[in-house]
């Protein structure tokens, strides 16, 4: 199994007998992060530098590098980057007796490192992950591009595991991290959506024209249907009036979720997840079905990450769908009514 850093996208593979069975503390060689793990539900969260916590840590620990660690690792823990010796089992400073609890930690250590060591001498150290291995999707690509295969293979593994592994990739996301990085993903594929629709009206536009001289009702449906602007302006237009709809949804779940999960909500979390379920707005290139799909796609994305993210039941989670249906909901009553009318 692959366990991956939620920051920078360091991978570690771990063989199955040294998979942990609870909840415990890894930390990344590469940039110290230390975030909560479980094989069953993935990255749980990323923890503040010298937190104290109390489960067990588990490091990622490099097949190289400088020998020496930070005077804050757990009792018992590998130092990521030693070459040939554990962590020395010393106690903390100030710290009491060691307690079987502790003991038990010192001894998985020495175990993993005696594991850790077998490997190395058997020189596989960086072989490829058996065909039943489990690669854990917690790592958002696009956060870490354009590392591993720049910003192409970025987007195309995100928007992969955005539809069709959201749980593990919603509950990933950080809680905390800058709205920049979503945002363009957002925009990325609102100019998709716009170049792609626009197409396959006019392919549409151009199929019927011929019919369209006989007959003056279809004339009026391609005049409305005709593009007005051309494609940079209706690009600005259009990403600039979905931009902002995507700030004001974001507000409004923000604020409902505020009231069921307030110490787990923050609005860069919400705005991330409503950023990355417009991922199946792609299947706009479907002519037809294709835009009606990715729109119910979509909100079943947004319920799952909400749902994810947040660590919610699914009643608190259409909770936070409320405030935007009394907001839209009498608006596309009016707007069905004007259609049958």
């Amino acid at each position: 199994m692959n366990i991956v850093c939620p920051q920078c996208g360091f991978s570690r593979r771990l063989p199955e007998d040294r998979l942990p069975g609870e909840v415990v503390i890894a930390t990344c060689p590469q940039c110290a992060c230390r975030f909560r793990f479980s094989v069953r539900d993935g990255v749980l969260g990323v923890l503040p530098p010298r937190e104290d916590a109390g489960s067990r840590a588990v490091p990622l620990q490099q097949s190289g590098g400088a020998a020496g660690a930070p005077s804050d690792v757990p009792p018992g823990a590998i130092i990521p980057g030693a070459n040939s010796e554990p962590a020395e089992d010393k106690p903390a400073r100030g710290a009491g007796p060691e307690t079987e609890e502790e003991e038990d930690i010192r001894e998985t250590a020495r175990r993993a490192y005696a594991r850790e060591a077998a490997r190395f001498a058997q020189g596989d150290e960086e072989e490829a992950p058996a065909p039943g291995d489990t690669v854990l999707l917690d790592v958002n690509p696009w956060d870490v591009a354009p590392a591993n295969g720049g910003w192409l293979q970025a987007f195309y593994q995100t928007v992969l595991r955005v539809m069709f592994a959201a749980p593990r990739f919603f509950a990933g996301l950080r809680p905390h991290a800058r709205q920049l990085r979503p945002l363009g993903f957002y925009l990325v594929i609102c100019v998709i959506q716009t170049v792609v629709e626009r197409f396959w009206g006019s392919m549409l536009v151009s199929a019927l024209s011929p019919a369209a001289a006989t007959d003056p009702q279809l004339e009026n449906l391609l005049t409305l249907l005709a593009p007005k602007t051309d494609l940079a302006l209706s690009l600005l237009l259009r990403c600039g009036l979905l931009v902002l709809q995507l700030y004001v949804f974001a507000a409004l779940m923000f604020l409902a979720y505020r009231i069921v999960a307030r110490e787990r909500t923050s609005f860069s979390l919400i705005f991330q997840i409503m950023a990355y379920s417009s991922t199946p707005a792609l299947l706009c290139i479907v002519p037809a079905l294709g835009s009606l799909a990715g729109m119910v796609w979509g909100l079943a994305c947004l319920a799952v990450g909400c749902r994810a993210a947040l660590r919610l039941n699914w009643a608190q989670t259409l909770f936070g769908f409320v405030p935007l249906a009394l907001v839209f909901g009498p608006i596309l009553l009016q707007a069905m009514t004007a259609l049958q009318g």
